[in-house]
């Protein structure tokens, strides 16, 4: 694989049968959603950004309904 091609940063994705950065499982931790947002989203292709977001919006509401998650989100990937 040719990452400057694909616009996938260069990792052993393929070799090691890594799950590509979008495809990781979200976390549990509302905490930890704004890094793995921005690693995920930095990554995914445009069809895929959707799905991220969505999972991201799930959990934070889980953790707490009052969340802004348009602020949550302008921070992670500001």
């Amino acid at each position: 694989m040719h990452p400057e091609r694909v616009g996938l940063p260069a990792a052993p994705y393929a070799t090691n049968g890594l799950p590509l950065p979008w495809e990781t499982p979200p976390p549990v931790q509302a905490g930890e959603v704004p890094a793995w947002v921005r690693a995920a989203l930095d990554a995914a292709p445009p069809e895929a950004c959707d799905d991220v977001i969505r999972q991201a919006t799930d959990i934070l509401l889980a953790a707490d309904p009052e969340t802004d998650i348009t602020a949550v989100l302008r921070a992670a990937l500001g």
